[in-house]
């Protein structure tokens, strides 16, 4: 590590950027940043994923920091998996994202209840969207599904995700003008499933960018470094000191970052810091 620069805060996105195509962490990347952990080096990550699913992938790292999960709405403390108070979204933009939402594009909706994080979702109202997101989560015990939205709080919403074709996808989006006015939305296309489209939505409170600038204030950080991939890392590149894009990220994230680094595939992220002093 360098330690001219003071104290470095390394934070990284999961899927597509430290993990690897086919969504799982190799042995080299484990391997380096246990190494640049045990030596007092700062790294933690950054994710759309909840914990329950990022923890899984990331099970052989030794990490200690908070992590920051949800796309920056929930940070959890990876040693008891006790998570911090969720950012939630505004009740009256939760109320029109689910008035908005049409047949082909049902929201998946992230709340809390009964002290933890639960999916929610319209049992009546399938798409092939949804129903790819459950195929993945089979025996996930977040899953609760609902015959009517009017038994959610919500209050209690910190993120919602809405999946589907590009142009059934891009119509919601172009609707939920005022929406976008009072929330953090992401619009993308899924790495795993091309022709898949999300909007994510969360707090302008809840955000990837917002977590990982309290995170350096929290851990008296001289430095934060960030990597990323897609459009839910710009505005976290955007508050890093440091930005670096793996190779196959896209090309609004190559263009946004300080440089460019080794693809996912190539275990880019851990051998950025294997070069390091």
């Amino acid at each position: 590590m360098d330690s001219s620069s003071g104290r470095t805060l390394l934070v990284s996105d999961l899927d597509g950027t430290l993990l690897r195509p086919d969504g799982t962490l190799s042995e080299t990347t484990a391997r380096v940043i246990n190494a640049y952990i045990a030596e007092g080096g700062l790294f933690t990550y950054a994710t759309a994923r909840s914990f329950t699913t990022a923890s899984r992938v990331t099970a052989p790292l030794n990490l200690s920091l908070p992590v920051i999960t949800y796309g920056g709405a929930i940070i959890v403390d990876p040693r008891t998996g006790e998570s911090r108070p969720a950012r939630t979204l505004a009740a009256e933009a939760v109320a029109e994202v689910l008035a908005e939402a049409r047949d082909s594009v049902q929201p998946i909706v992230f709340a809390m209840h009964e002290g933890r994080d639960r999916v929610f979702w319209r049992a009546d109202r399938m798409t092939a969207g949804v129903d790819d997101f459950l195929r993945t989560r089979q025996g996930d015990p977040r899953l609760l599904p609902l015959e009517s939205w009017s038994i959610l709080d919500p209050a209690s919403v910190f993120y919602i995700s809405l999946i589907g074709d590009r142009e059934a996808v891009d119509d919601l989006h172009a609707r939920l003008v005022e929406v976008a006015l009072r929330c953090n939305v992401v619009h993308m296309e899924d790495i795993y499933a091309p022709g898949q489209w999300w909007l994510e939505l969360t707090s302008p409170a809840g955000t990837k960018a917002v977590a990982v600038t309290a995170l350096k204030r929290e851990l008296a950080a001289d430095t934060l470094i960030c990597f990323g991939d897609n459009h839910n890392d710009l505005l976290m590149l955007a508050a890093a000191d440091i930005s670096l894009a793996v190779a196959n990220a896209t090309p609004a994230v190559r263009a946004a970052a300080t440089n460019v680094i080794g693809a996912n595939s190539a275990d880019g992220v851990a051998w950025w810091i294997s070069q390091l002093p």
